[in-house]
């Protein structure tokens, strides 16, 4: 009985490994789409990322004794910094195209060192 109940649990446990989400396939976390904006149906970018990728907006606590980096996620829109999570509230979701998720490590590496909270990045449409 006892060898029975091992095999099950083994069974479920390799099941539930390899479950694939159905529907279009992966979804990258770290970017919010066109599509997702539009679905979402928020008229201002803080919005936008509150209903769908809360986490975006939760400081990272800090991360450093030697440096004095930011704890909450610095906005850039495009290629330039915009300011603190608060400007995402005067940002009209139709301008905007796609916005993009760095973690502290990948926005240092990209951005600077002060930026170890994060970066949200929003890049506007073109059309």
């Amino acid at each position: 009985m006892r060898r029975v109940v091992t095999i099950l649990v083994l069974a479920a446990s390799a099941a539930a490994c390899t479950h694939r989400p159905t529907g279009s396939g992966n979804v990258n976390t770290s970017i919010i789409t066109r599509q997702e904006i539009e679905q979402s149906r928020a008229t201002n970018a803080y919005d936008v990322i509150s209903r769908l990728r809360g986490r975006y907006l939760n400081s990272r606590g800090k991360n450093s004794i030697h440096l004095d980096p930011q704890t909450y996620p610095v906005v850039f829109l495009n290629d330039q910094e915009y300011g603190t999570l608060s400007v995402l509230r005067n940002i009209s979701s139709d301008g905007i195209e796609q916005i993009r998720y760095y973690t502290g490590p990948e926005a240092a590496t990209r951005f600077g060192a002060q930026y170890g909270g994060g970066v949200i990045q929003l890049i506007s449409r073109t059309d």
